[in-house]
C-alpha cells in the first residue's frame, strides 16, 4: 500500500511549516492549534529541519531554555529523513525504525508533501486490519 493512494492519505498534508527564526512557543503554539506532532523548519525556499514533540520535551524543557526567546532553527533536527510517497507503509515504518524516529517526511519528487508519525500507522493498521 502506497503511503498516498486512491485518494487515501495516511499522513498529515495540512499546514505544517515553521519559519526558523520563530520562537520555540510559536511552534509549540501551531503544533497545539492544528493538532500536529511535528513541523517542517523551512526557509529561504528551502526545508532546513523538522521540530518535534519531541525537540520540545528534551531540547527545551529539559534544558530549561526560555521558550519565548528559543528560536526554532537552534533545536530542530537536520538534516530532514524523509521517503517518497509512493513508497509502502511497512517502508516507512522501517525507515522511522532505522534512524531511530517517530515522524517522517513524505516526499514527491523532492517536495515534502506531508509528515507521517508514528500515530498515523496506528490509524492505518487499525483500519486494515481492525474488522469494521
Amino acid at each position: 500500500m502506497d503511503l498516498v493512494k486512491d485518494n487515501v492519505v495516511f499522513m498529515d498534508e495540512s499546514n505544517l511549516n515553521i519559519l526558523p527564526e520563530a520562537t520555540v512557543v510559536e511552534a509549540a503554539q501551531k503544533m497545539r492549534d492544528k493538532k500536529l506532532g511535528a513541523l517542517i523548519v523551512a526557509g529561504g525556499g528551502q526545508n532546513l529541519g523538522i521540530i518535534t514533540e519531541t525537540d520540545l520535551s528534551r531540547k527545551v524543557v529539559a534544558e530549561e531554555l526560555n521558550p519565548k526567546e528559543t528560536k526554532v532553527k537552534f533545536i530542530m533536527a537536520k538534516p530532514i529523513v524523509s521517503i517518497e510517497s509512493s513508497s509502502s507503509m511497512m517502508s516507512a515504518f522501517l525507515k522511522m525504525g532505522t534512524h531511530n524516529i517517530r515522524h517522517i517526511a513524505v516526499t514527491e519528487d523532492d517536495m515534502v508533501m506531508g509528515i507521517l508519525s508514528i500515530k498515523d500507522f496506528v490509524g492505518y493498521y487499525t483500519k486494515k486490519f481492525g474488522g469494521k
